[in-house]
């Protein structure tokens, strides 16, 4: 199955705030990898607190971002043996 940015809730954001976004979230998981007890992520007017414990859920988060600027593949492809 091919990702589809339009099937998304982030789909009619800009480029730039994807990546604005996108760079907060990555501050964010930063802090929280390095001790921090809570970081928050705001995004069209809203914010979002994750504790310690929680970093999956940033990570997914940040994971959408990427593949909605492309920068990530929708999923792994089988691999398949080469013969010469």
């Amino acid at each position: 199955m091919r990702f589809n940015p339009a099937g998304t809730i982030l789909y009619g954001r800009s480029q730039a705030q994807l990546q604005a976004d996108l760079v907060a979230a990555q501050n964010a998981y930063g802090q929280l990898m390095i001790g921090g007890f809570t970081v928050s992520v705001a995004y069209e007017g809203k914010s979002v607190t994750y504790l310690p414990g929680q970093e999956g859920k940033l990570a997914e988060y940040i994971n959408m971002l990427q593949r909605q600027l492309g920068n990530r593949a929708a999923g792994r492809r089988a691999l398949r043996p080469m013969f010469r």
